[in-house]
């Protein structure tokens, strides 16, 4: 009998909805592949491309999964670069275990 494997199958992935909104509003972000317990930040880069805010932290479930709601960040920069929320582990630090997704300001 097969015994189920607590390494997640895939690269971490997030996805933002809504995929725009205003600063202050609401978002719920679903994130997966990461493993079971897993700590993962959610980091949020502004425009300025310069600017990355930690949002808050999260432990992903059994699965490797977890779904929150966070707040938009004020876009403290201003600038040209385009806006994505970040998830990250604080476990195992490497270019392999992130992710991010672009995320568009609402004036």
């Amino acid at each position: 009998m097969a015994t189920r494997s607590t390494v997640p199958d895939t690269k971490p992935r997030v996805i933002a909805s809504p995929d725009a909104a205003a600063e202050g509003a609401v978002v719920t972000l679903e994130a997966g592949g990461f493993a079971p317990g897993e700590q993962v930040r959610i980091s949020f880069r502004d425009t300025s491309g310069h600017s990355e805010i930690d949002v808050r932290d999260v432990t992903a479930g059994s699965d490797g999964r977890f779904a929150v709601q966070v707040r938009v960040p004020v876009d403290g920069g201003k600038g040209h670069e385009s806006p994505k929320f970040r998830v990250w582990s604080l476990d195992k630090v490497d270019i392999d275990n992130q992710a991010d997704t672009p995320f568009t300001y609402i004036k």
